[in-house]
């Protein structure tokens, strides 16, 4: 009875290993459970003062932010000047003044129409580190120019939208950041870039990233990016295309205001630049950080949309709505009439109250550890598809279930074996006649010999209670 004893207990502890291991591989799958402590006291008053931005660059002085044009240029420096006043530094100017990085781009208009060499400038502000040795850079991100003079139609009338979706309610955000932490001091650089060019493919946060050294890139510990904020139904932080600690620590920063990122997200079959980590990309994927990303910096992307609807091929923002974005409908005014003033308010406030938990000090720590392992959670750099990379890991997950599968079938197996072996040894120490190579068929009728009525005699019953009798003991 050793034996059979012996082989259980083997049995169960392979099972519970398995189990484990199943087990683990489906929890890293998922999110990572990061505590966080919500932060008291964050003046509720800064969504009222993101939106006094917002209305401030939609007004007729900064509506035409269009790169290229003198209203970028004018858009700029009113954001330069605020930056000033709050006692940011930048390594950059121009003779139009500090903090703006001018660069040369060429883009195609949406009307086909290419514009070569058009100057526009880079926004750049920082705050050294309080700390005797920075633990590294942290960027706040966004783009802040809209498609104001984009053509219309063909009578060249212009669309006259202030982009209010796709880049002043950004701006507006990092601008309330920024006075909100002009006096903090914190273990980290801050650096905001308000880049140009995003409405026609990011060109300033490009120009930006390719004069970056190599060392300057590894000193940053995390680049934070505002994108299409206060129009849409939910809104999301897209850390990766894998779970990693960072994000599931912004995530938890954000409380139960955050919409977790679907894991169907409409992914494209397209590849972004030669040097992209995937040849395909989404929404999430698709803006300022991205050219951070291909240099392996770890990044995250703040947006609004309505992720769960996938009506569009790349994305929706709101129930019910047509798209804005990229539209000239792209308007405070229609934003309002589709949201409510209240509702976008709310949205704002919450964007800036996770950026402002996340850099608490009563978070620090766990801030620091999250950044520590964040370049090692990066993805290796081999380009792969979408389908393929999720075919991948359907592929793993079935085949650890038919091995789970086929081992309990196994053990199964095993100790149906043992348990026959047992019962026959009993009958056998019960004195029956027990033919070992056939085996008996408890259901079928025994023949009778009428002249011999005789019982057999009887053998002493056992005690019930009796361990030797225990097939799995």
């Amino acid at each position: 009875m050793k034996k059979i004893y012996n082989s259980k207990k083997i049995c169960v502890i392979v099972i519970a290993l398995l189990s484990v291991l199943v087990t683990l591989f489906f929890v890293g799958c998922t999110s990572k459970q990061i505590e966080v402590k919500q932060v008291d006291g964050i003046d509720a008053s800064l969504g009222d003062r993101a939106y006094e931005y917002l209305q401030t660059l939609s007004g007729e002085a900064l509506q035409n932010r269009t790169v290229g044009t003198q209203g970028e240029l004018d858009a700029a420096k009113y954001i330069a000047g605020l930056m000033i006043d709050w006692g940011y530094e930048s390594e950059y100017s121009t003779e139009e003044g500090l903090g703006l990085q001018q660069f040369k781009t060429t883009f195609k208009r949406l009307s086909g129409e290419e514009v070569k060499d058009a100057l526009a400038h880079n926004v750049i502000f920082s705050k050294k580190s309080g700390a005797e040795k920075s633990k590294g850079e942290i960027i706040f991100a966004c783009g802040y120019d809209n498609l104001y003079s984009e053509k219309a139609d063909v009578s060249g009338n212009l669309w006259n939208a202030d982009g209010s979706y796709e880049s002043g309610s950004s701006v507006a955000v990092m601008l309330t950041l920024a006075e909100a932490l002009k006096d903090k001091v914190c273990d980290y650089d801050l650096t905001f870039a308000f880049f140009s060019g995003s409405c026609y493919g990011w060109k300033g946060a490009r120009n930006y990233v390719d004069n970056l050294d190599r060392a300057q890139l590894d000193k940053i510990a995390l680049v934070v990016n505002f994108a299409m904020l206060g129009g849409g139904d939910n809104w999301y932080i897209y850390s990766g295309e894998s779970k990693n600690t960072y994000g599931s620590y912004l995530n938890a920063c954000g409380g139960n205001y955050v919409t977790a990122v679907p894991k169907d997200r409409n992914i494209g079959q397209f590849a972004l630049s030669e040097d992209a980590i995937y040849n395909y990309a989404h929404i999430g994927m698709l803006s300022n950080q991205y050219f951070f990303d291909v240099k392996q910096v770890p990044t995250a992307n703040f947006l609004s949309l309505n992720w769960e609807i996938n009506d569009n091929p790349l994305f929706s923002e709101m129930k019910g709505k047509d798209n804005v974005y990229h539209t000239r409908n792209d308007t405070l005014k229609n934003m309002v009439e589709r949201k409510g003033e209240e509702n976008i308010k709310a949205q704002l406030f919450e964007v800036v109250k996770t950026a402002l938990t996340a850099l608490d000090d009563s978070n620090a720590e766990t801030f620091e550890t999250v950044l520590d392992v964040a370049k090692s959670e990066l993805p290796d750099g081999g380009t792969q598809s979408g389908n393929s990379a999720t075919l991948a890991n359907i592929i793993i997950k079935i085949v650890l279930i038919a091995i789970l599968i086929a081992i309990s079938f196994a053990i199964r197996a095993n100790l149906t074996k043992n348990f026959d072996k047992y019962v026959k040894a009993k009958k056998a120490k019960e004195g029956e006649n027990v033919d070992v190579k056939e085996e008996p068929k408890p259901f079928e009728d025994a023949p009778v010999d009428a002249a011999n009525t005789q019982e057999p005699p009887k053998t002493p019953k056992k005690s019930e209670n009796n361990q030797e009798d225990d097939p799995f003991m």
